[in-house]
């Protein structure tokens, strides 16, 4: 065990976030500069990115101080398990920033909750007894545990858009993939695609930490996001990426549509599966990294599948076990 741990320890940052955290420890020198320079001279665009990454953690001083204070009244009057302090800490800490989101490590072993399941072809709004609100993608599901320290959800496929009531003592932790979204109060529009995950932010401040970040180390170092802004990540790789969102194309299933801009023939198709009563199979792997950009009416006579082939070069042949499948035209 040990020796993982001095592996882990020795393993080179890969991101901005992670060489200003290396630098920030105790002990950090010359090993540490030499490896930052020649991370820095690796490409052009990472003195931009570590620039960006001291600016964010810059902004994240004045939350520390702010709930400073109530973490250390949390500490005085909290009688409860050890276990259990963290969470709660997080939650407040999540207070100083306007609804604010970290991503941290999916936990083991999660309480199974309550299953919520959108039927295909059907979008379903759903009212929890915390006040907050889903809308469930056609196809999609989550389960749910309301719980009296934390609220807890999970996505397990499709889409889906939170509108979470705000509260600081018991934070909302949605997980998606292998990582978990903590809010006290926001509204955000989660995926999970042919393409990987996604987490769109449309009211709030966000903090995204990395896979393995304590809930501390997750605001040292942390990646910020804006209302407007998204965390792209593949499930069970490290790393997310921060990106401009496009709040319509990524709520757009909400107003009846679906809007895909520069995307990969495999999530069009992923979305699309979810209002058909047939499975979807692209024929041949490689068709689905085909980029495209198209615009498919929820609303029509035919069949959904049948207007992607319709707009796009594919076509689609039923097979004897009930599928339909996908060519390139």
């Amino acid at each position: 065990m040990l020796e993982r741990l001095n592996i882990l320890i020795a393993a080179r940052p890969r991101t901005a976030e992670a060489w200003l955290a290396r630098m920030a420890r105790p002990g950090a020198g010359a090993r540490e500069q030499a490896g930052l320079i020649a991370w820095l001279e690796a490409d052009p665009d990472h003195l931009r990115q570590y620039e960006q990454a001291k600016a964010d953690q810059a902004a994240l001083e004045p939350l520390r101080s702010a709930f400073a204070g109530d973490l250390a009244a949390l500490r005085r009057s909290e009688r409860k398990s050890m276990t259990r302090r963290p969470l709660l800490a997080s939650g407040l800490a999540m207070a100083a920033v306007a609804a604010a989101v970290v991503l941290v490590p999916m936990l083991k072993g999660a309480e199974q909750g309550r299953l919520y399941e959108a039927a295909p072809g059907r979008i379903t709004d759903i009212a929890l007894d915390d006040g907050s609100r889903v809308t469930l993608d056609a196809g999609s599901a989550i389960r749910v545990n309301l719980g009296d320290d934390a609220r807890r959800a999970t996505l397990e496929r499709g889409a889906a858009y939170f509108e979470v009531a705000h509260n600081t003592a018991r934070p909302f932790q949605v997980a998606v993939g292998d990582r978990r979204v903590i809010v006290t109060g926001t509204r955000f529009v989660t995926a999970l695609t042919g393409d990987g995950a996604q987490i769109s932010l449309l009211q709030g401040r966000v903090a995204v930490g990395t896979r393995d970040a304590t809930a501390k180390d997750a605001l040292d170092g942390a990646l910020m996001l804006s209302p407007g802004e998204r965390a792209d990540f593949q499930p069970g790789k490290p790393g997310i990426r921060k990106m401009a969102a496009d709040v319509e194309m990524a709520t757009a299933w909400r107003k009846r549509r679906l809007v895909f801009q520069d995307a990969p023939l495999s999530a069009v198709v992923a979305a699309v599966a979810r209002y058909s009563d047939h499975p979807l199979v692209l024929a041949d792997p490689a068709l689905g990294r085909t980029r495209v950009t198209v615009v498919l009416p929820l609303e029509g006579e035919d069949a959904l599948e049948d207007r992607m082939a319709a707009l796009l070069p594919i076509r689609i042949v039923p097979d004897r076990d009930g599928r339909r499948l996908i060519r390139a035209e």
